[in-house]
């Protein structure tokens, strides 16, 4: 059998010396050298994780609903006496324990606190400078484990040059656009979620959930799978292969035990979500999504991101040809599912449960932002904190926040020639959001075409605000003292006309 070896940075000051993942009855290391080792050799996720050592570096698959987490191994990892000083590399940060119990010393992923964005003691501990935290973009954050992956030292990035993401690194301009220098990232334990497993380590996963896990795979030296299911060679279907085994080291059988607990917490966060509360001014978060939605033309690809914005899909009817994108990877989404529609398999960016129209696709993240990247969505709409008068946008930090959370926006702008920000029109403090200058830190500049608040629809163009719509019962002035650049009219300024809140729900895949 093929050992895989683990460098361990901690171990003396030997620098070549490596640790020996070694077989044994208590974890399935799969064999590299033909046949397939015995199932009944899966045991508990503790033992996978036995061979940890102290600053590894370990990266985390997930995105969304906690059932798309390696749930177990994260409890494990988080048992182990040997795991301190860690590196964590995630989209967010993915257990809480292991800041309570103070194992981590650097976290690199795209939101800097929970995943759920509840305080916690990982922001804190950020916020206090214990806790290393290196802001990486969502995108550029799965393409730095492509590269690990592919024996790529580094590569250089259009993604938030003009943004604290291109502090300290070198830059370069090619072919007249300027770029920065990202490193590789290959981690030293990978843990990945999937539906099933073969006892050769292919695994497949299902609906949107692959996200990260197909990549962190392969960029890792050695990777455990926790899976729901471990079946015979052969049982999965050469097709429906999502990561071949040739990545996969062990797998670890999924406790099934809590997942109903997940499903019951999943089915309270939904019956909370209520449709927006009638404003005694302006438009509601609903209103304002429908706002967005008629801005769309037919045919057209549309990225949506978190916050308001994932709205939008709610007010777009089955036949108008426009298909949804969401980064977590899926294209062709429609509304959030009635009951018996539901599938906690699909679902958006933000983590909230959708529809599969016919003729939709699921595929992983580095395909996902490789569609943004690449220039194929025609829209993309996001949140936002502030913009300028040039179409700068912030919207992913603000002084009450820890560390802030960039998620994918960066990339989303990257390459994108219409964004539209869904956002109220001033703070609940008071403080207006559109600006001269933004005075939060960019998510990228001159970027926004058009701005969609509870008060207005704004066009930007070349440095121009021009007021196109108001909402019903707002006046000019009542806008402009909000608004901090003055605002042109545009020659057929009217009241907006955003219609009866009743989204389409088309027939689900």
């Amino acid at each position: 059998m093929r050992r895989r070896r683990v460098r361990n940075p901690s171990a003396g000051r030997g620098r070549g010396r490596t640790l020996r993942l070694t077989e044994c009855t208590r974890t399935l290391e799969l064999r590299r050298a033909g046949g397939a080792m015995d199932r009944h050799a899966v045991v508990s996720a503790q033992d996978a994780l036995g061979d940890i050592f102290e600053e590894a570096m370990v990266c985390v698959g997930g995105f969304g609903p906690i059932r798309n987490r390696p749930v177990d191994l994260l409890m494990a990892l988080a048992d182990q006496p040997r795991a301190r000083n860690l590196t964590i590399v995630s989209n967010g940060f993915p257990h809480q324990p292991l800041a309570e119990n103070r194992q981590v010393k650097k976290f690199i992923g795209a939101f800097g606190g929970s995943v759920y964005r509840r305080a916690a003691a990982s922001e804190e501990q950020i916020r206090s400078g214990e806790l290393a935290f290196e802001p990486s973009p969502q995108g550029i954050f799965t393409e730095r484990l492509r590269a690990g992956a592919g024996g790529i030292a580094a590569f250089f990035s259009p993604v938030g040059v003009h943004t604290v993401v291109a502090a300290n690194k070198e830059r370069r301009t090619i072919d007249g656009r300027d770029y920065i220098l990202e490193t590789a990232l290959r981690p030293d334990f990978g843990l990945v979620r999937a539906e099933k497993a073969d006892l050769l380590g292919n695994l497949t996963g299902v609906g949107s959930t692959l996200n990260f896990h197909p990549v962190m795979a392969a960029a890792s030296r050695v990777t455990i799978a926790e899976v729901d299911e471990i079946v015979a060679v052969g049982a999965i279907a050469a097709e429906h292969v999502t990561v071949p085994g040739i990545y996969v080291d062990r797998l670890v059988l999924h406790d099934r035990s809590r997942d109903e607990q997940f499903d019951a917490e999943e089915r309270e966060r939904r019956r909370r979500r209520e449709i927006a509360a009638t404003k005694p001014l302006g438009l509601n978060q609903d209103q304002m999504a429908m706002r967005a939605a008629q801005l769309l033309k037919p045919g057209q690809y549309v990225n949506l991101g978190m916050g308001i914005a994932t709205k939008v899909a709610n007010y777009i009817s089955a036949d108008s040809g426009v298909q949804l994108h969401a980064e977590n990877g899926i294209l062709g989404y429609g509304p959030e599912p009635s009951e018996e529609e539901y599938r906690w398999y699909y679902y958006n960016a933000q983590g909230q449960p959708v529809t599969v129209l016919p003729g939709g696709a699921v595929f992983d993240s580095f395909a996902a932002f490789t569609m943004a990247r690449g220039g194929h969505l025609d829209v993309v709409i996001l949140g936002g904190l502030q913009v300028s008068a040039t179409g700068d946008l912030a919207n992913w930090w603000a002084p009450h926040m820890a560390a802030g959370g960039m998620g994918g926006a960066m990339d989303l702008c990257t390459n994108v020639s219409e964004l539209i920000v869904l956002m109220d029109h001033i703070t609940r403090e008071g403080e207006k959001k559109i600006l001269n200058a933004c005075t939060y830190p960019l998510t990228a500049p001159r970027c926004v075409t058009r701005i969609v608040t509870d008060l207005a629809y704004i066009e930007v163009d070349h440095g121009r605000l021009l007021l196109r719509e108001l909402a019903p019962g707002v006046s000019v002035d009542y806008v402009q003292e909000r608004t901090e650049p003055r605002l042109e009219l545009a020659s057929d300024l009217h009241e907006m006309t955003v219609g009866p809140l009743l989204p389409a729900v088309p027939t689900a895949s």
